[in-house]
């Protein structure tokens, strides 16, 4: 702005209706985007977006530059699209904000950093009084990024789901402190040992069945926490997964996890076993708060015939398929 005079506007006076109906169109398009659409955004992004457009077209800009000013405008549209447009199936806009925004930040971190250096090198060109106003402005939105790392750092670390759980960087040791209501309290501290207890002696990665409840539950833990593949995971995000398949692949396992755990005869459970080639079988506080006794009393019946119990503690058993 500083290399183009007011004057230099008086060249577009011949094209003064096409540059007054283009400048109307571009304010009602704003707001019917902002107001019709309710993207409460589109006031502060379009002008960006259409501002950068107009200084790639600029004559004697840089390549980089160009390309710079190309990553912005590409952040701006982004950041409108993810406004009006949503992807099949989403939870809200969750996904689809979330998948997009990775990018948009990215363009934007690139674009930040060239520009600043830019800014930099111009500044000793500046009046005093321009360096001063930079300055603060900068030091100020500076402050303003550094706080986060401050304020979010304190924030995640009183996020605890109990009290009492000493720090460390084991993710897997709140267990051992903590109790988890699911329909009923359940210690979870007899399942970090029989998980421990898999990490140091299972080896491979054989197949394990364990409960499968509710999303963002408790359900899968052993799965979670072993890497070990199951026989389902996730209800939802399995189905998200795999959206071009019909959802039953996903909750047609899940109920035959189900049954499984609840069947009374030998045959469908040792079929089931069979089919989706099952090496490990985690009975702990979680599945007999899930399945009937009688489903779960099987286990200990069969002992030695179709499993081998390789570990009990606590409440928790394990059995080994025979193979």
């Amino acid at each position: 702005m500083a290399q183009t005079p007011i004057s230099a506007l008086a060249r577009l006076r011949p094209y003064k209706n096409l540059v007054l109906v283009l400048a109307i169109g571009t304010v009602f398009t704003i707001l019917g985007i902002q107001w019709g659409l309710n993207v409460p955004i589109a006031w502060f992004v379009l002008p960006l977006a259409l501002w950068s457009l107009l200084l790639i077209l600029r004559p004697g800009q840089s390549d980089e530059t160009r390309l710079v000013l190309f990553l912005i405008g590409t952040g701006m549209v982004l950041s409108i699209m993810v406004e009006v447009i949503v992807l099949s199936g989403d939870i809200g806009r969750m996904n689809t904000v979330f998948k997009f925004y990775l990018q948009v930040w990215v363009l934007f971190a690139v674009s930040a950093t060239y520009a600043f250096g830019k800014l930099l090198s111009a500044r000793s060109t500046w009046r005093p009084k321009r360096i001063i106003v930079f300055d603060i402005i900068g030091l100020t939105l500076l402050a303003g990024a550094l706080l986060f790392t401050i304020t979010g750092s304190f924030d995640k670390i009183r996020d605890r789901m109990t009290d009492g759980v000493p720090f460390t960087f084991d993710s897997m040791l709140y267990m051992n402190n903590s109790k988890y209501y699911d329909q009923k309290e359940l210690d979870i501290s007899t399942d970090y040992k029989a998980i421990q207890w898999m990490r140091e002696n299972v080896k491979g990665s054989p197949v394990i069945v364990e409960a499968n409840s509710v999303e963002y539950h408790w359900g899968t833990r052993y799965t979670i926490y072993t890497g070990l593949p199951s026989v389902a995971g996730w209800s939802w995000h399995q189905r998200q997964q795999r959206a071009l398949m019909p959802s039953e692949w996903v909750t047609n396992r899940i109920d035959e996890i189900n049954n499984f755990y609840n069947e009374t005869g030998v045959e469908p459970t040792v079929n089931f076993l069979r089919k989706y080639n099952v090496r490990y079988i985690i009975v702990g506080e979680l599945e007999q708060e899930q399945y009937t006794p009688e489903g779960l009393a099987k286990f200990p019946q069969f002992d030695g015939i179709f499993w081998n119990h390789v570990y009990q503690q606590d409440g928790v058993s394990i059995y080994e398929v025979v193979q």
